[in-house]
């Protein structure tokens, strides 16, 4: 079967934060053993995302089809080359006169990078290769959907210290930066650092939009970084689109917005897929660095949007702007929201479901499904949302769970000032982790119970509760077997009212035991809801004086240019006005 595949672009530190999590949840639900396969098919198809390769040695790799974009002292422990290929000769100086050698100790590694190189180096070549080779999705411990209920069945009903599970690691004060907890190998040509900036000096900060523009003008750096880009799409055959994560708040947004007019250019048939990031903890220390954050994404969300098929969002921040709001809550999670550690594996999970139906092995949507539909009328901004983890207790259904929620939404936004108040008008869900088995037991006797006794499957049940729900909506729902692998090194977040399997339970999962996979559900929506996210944005730089913020005007911006952005943002914001 051909395959159409996807190149991913992250820009920014939080963004690699986000994709570093998901690259792990991905490859956490690869499959090496064929027999596992033969009962329980593959669901994902990972050639989408993932390419095939050889080293130098030729040992087989599967890495990302990714280029990462983040400033010097950004890798930690990291080699720019990434770990699977040998490291690069050193450059060949050809300056005659003294030279004087600065050279930065490396970083130590943290206790589940030594144990992963480690392990790494213990792999013998062929077993390395075969196992890279046949990478496929699911778990050595089964899915935790198709064989069994989630009911107390023989499995279930063992005491869950006895289930075995990986070292535990609690990486809370290790992780400072996105590699301390990358466990995906990475080709040497996906790592691109920007010379100009370091990583965490104020001095030499990367904070501006207009900066980021001023790095893609610059011809040495954006050539490297073309070729980067080129070296992946040329190698596909079917190239359907892209994935772009990017920080909005910062510099890089400034380089994604060029980033993605030179994709519009050169790819004008393929998707583009932005999810623009702010982590939950904005960096304001002062009131100029808040302002800096609003004007930047206010330029951010204006020019991305514009080139983008698709614009998306995100943070775990309720609201942003002038003041940030609470986090977000989930009923089931312990999350720090000053973590980017935390917050950016919760924004993964969402991205890993949220895009299974254009990943899927069997009747795969195309991601330009998606974007085309979700941004007619001008609408290219859409929200998503998220059950993290979705809400099936032990002895339920997932019909029992719906219908227990009556005229609550069974998911949180994660666009902020976005409150799904409105119905969409076009709606993608994805259900997955959930049982099969025990679709029509239902606990009550309601109308809704009645009504969805009479499916058949975990399908209809999500089709009929969305057509129910929304039912002036365009709705498309997906059902996948298999949860969210959230083991290792995925942060300890979960209540101890979430057991083993994922699922709600009345015990409390004992300290020493983590999660090791969970029920998910996303819904990406086309709403005006969003108007209150674009609005309450442009409500709020449009009271800036520009003039006054000289930092912004050194880096390129002219007055006519932010008068046109509040002009441009107020016309986006009118394409979801409520009638």
């Amino acid at each position: 079967m051909s395959v159409r595949e996807i190149v991913t672009l992250q820009f920014g530190h939080y963004s690699n934060f986000v994709g570093t999590h998901w690259w792990n949840v991905q490859e956490s639900s690869f499959v090496y053993d064929p027999q596992l396969l033969s009962t329980f098919p593959k669901e994902v198809n990972h050639d989408v995302l993932f390419r095939e390769g050889k080293t130098i040695s030729g040992h087989t790799t599967f890495t990302p089809r990714l280029v990462l974009v983040d400033l010097h002292g950004s890798l930690g422990s990291l080699r720019r080359e990434g770990t699977l290929y040998g490291a690069s000769s050193e450059e060949n100086i050809q300056w005659l006169g003294d030279v004087t050698l600065h050279q930065t100790e490396a970083s130590e590694k943290n206790k589940f990078l030594q144990d992963l190189y480690e392990d790494q180096a213990e792999e013998t070549s062929s077993d390395r290769s075969c196992k890279l080779k046949d990478a496929e999705t699911s778990d050595t411990d089964g899915p935790d959907t198709g064989k069994q209920d989630c009911d107390d069945s023989e499995e279930s009903s063992k005491s869950e210290a006895e289930l075995p599970g990986p070292h535990s690691y609690h990486l809370d004060s290790d992780v400072t930066v996105w590699s301390d907890f990358l466990r995906t190998g990475l080709h040497p040509r996906s790592i691109h650092l920007v010379k100009e900036y370091q990583h965490n000096n104020s001095q030499n900060d990367f904070g501006i939009f207009g900066q980021g523009q001023q790095i893609a003008k610059t011809d040495r750096e954006w050539e490297a970084l073309e070729d980067q880009i080129r070296y992946f799409t040329e190698e596909c055959d079917q190239l359907q689109g892209f994935h772009i994560l990017l920080d909005n708040h910062n510099g890089f947004g400034g380089l994604s917005s060029s980033a993605l007019s030179y994709l519009s250019d050169e790819f004008s048939s393929k998707s583009r897929l932005s999810l623009g990031l702010t982590p939950a903890c904005p960096p304001d220390q002062t009131a100029v660095e808040r302002s800096t954050r609003i004007l930047n994404s206010a330029l951010s969300l204006r020019h991305c949007s514009e080139h983008s098929s698709l614009y998306v969002p995100l943070s775990l921040a309720s609201s942003l702007w002038r003041n940030v709001g609470a986090p977000v809550k989930f009923d089931n999670l312990q999350y720090k929201a000053e973590l980017d550690y935390h917050t950016s594996a919760v924004l993964a999970a969402a991205l890993d479901t949220a895009s299974l139906p254009y990943r899927r092995e069997n009747d795969p949507a195309s991601i330009s499904d998606i974007t085309s539909s979700f941004s007619s009328l001008g609408r290219k901004v859409s929200a998503l949302n998220l059950s993290l983890p979705f809400p099936l207790r032990m002895g339920t259904t997932v019909a029992d769970t719906l219908v227990s929620l009556g005229q609550t939404d069974p998911w949180t936004s994660l666009t902020p000032s976005v409150h799904c108040v409105s119905s969409p008008m076009f709606q993608s869900c994805v259900l997955r982790g959930v049982p099969q088995l025990g679709a029509k037991r239902l606990v009550s006797d309601s109308p809704a119970s009645r009504l969805l006794s009479s499916c058949s499957s975990v399908d209809d049940v999500l089709r009929l509760y969305l057509t129910e729900t929304y039912p002036g909506s365009f709705n498309s729902g997906c059902h996948m077997r298999d949860g969210v692998v959230v083991s290792t090194p995925f942060p300890h977040i979960f209540s101890p009212g979430v057991n083993w399997h994922g699922f709600l339970s009345d015990t409390e999962r004992p300290s020493h035991l983590g999660v090791e996979r969970v029920p998910v559900l996303t819904s990406l929506q086309s709403t005006s809801d969003v108007f209150s996210h674009i609005d309450s944005l442009t409500e709020s730089v449009s009271k800036f004086n520009i003039s006054k913020h000289q930092h912004f005007i050194e880096a390129g911006l002219e007055p006519d240019d932010f008068t046109e952005t509040i002009h441009e943002l107020r016309s986006l914001a009118q394409c979801y006005a409520p009638e």
